[in-house]
């Protein structure tokens, strides 16, 4: 009797063992985005926000839709496969847009930082959004979030992954860089 109560004991830990790693292997599994907002003067990690998706999609492409500022302006993006919108913000003439998709970031202070870097090489950065055609030093402004729990997981997951980011202005004209935003956007 003794025995079999051990054996079921080892065979229910043995069986609580392989679903914790099963449900890890579907979180790892699920179709993740992750957009973060970074400070443009100051390099300083805002907040941020991850969608989870229920469809797999096998590429991974950002689209714009922008309608310039001759007053009132707005930039949007998709992700392409899903036609699903990521962001959504006014861009304003001599004034100050704002942002409207997504509603509320997560704030910086709930993010986790690791102590010991990932031994993932810097990812390849595609601008998603660019008009002026602007040079910018990517490496260092990513830097940012480097260290974030979370971007190291997206990274491990899928080294080869393209970091998509774009400067969101909503203010041009004179405009306010104090209120300019990067935005990164990382599929795992």
């Amino acid at each position: 009797m003794k025995y079999i109560f051990l054996l079921l004991v080892v065979l229910s830990q043995i069986s609580c063992d392989s679903r914790s790693n099963d449900n890890l292997n579907n979180q790892a599994q699920q179709n993740k985005i992750l957009l973060l907002k970074v400070d443009y003067q100051t390099n300083t990690f805002e907040g941020g926000n991850e969608f989870i998706f229920p469809n797999q999609t096998s590429t991974f492409t950002v689209s714009n839709q922008y309608s310039p500022p001759a007053d009132f302006g707005n930039i949007k993006l998709f992700y392409s496969e899903l036609n699903t919108k990521l962001f959504d913000g006014d861009i304003i003439w001599m004034g100050e847009g704002q942002i409207h998709f997504p509603t509320s970031f997560l704030p910086a202070n709930q993010y986790n930082y690791i102590n010991t870097f990932v031994a993932v090489p810097d990812p390849v950065f595609e601008n998603v959004f660019n008009p002026s055609g602007t040079s910018y030093n990517y490496s260092q402004i990513f830097d940012a979030i480097r260290y974030l729990e979370i971007v190291n997981n997206y990274r491990a997951n899928n080294p080869s992954a393209t970091a998509k980011l774009f400067l969101y202005t909503p203010g041009v004209g004179i405009g306010d860089p104090s209120k300019w935003k990067w935005i990164f956007i990382l599929k795992n």
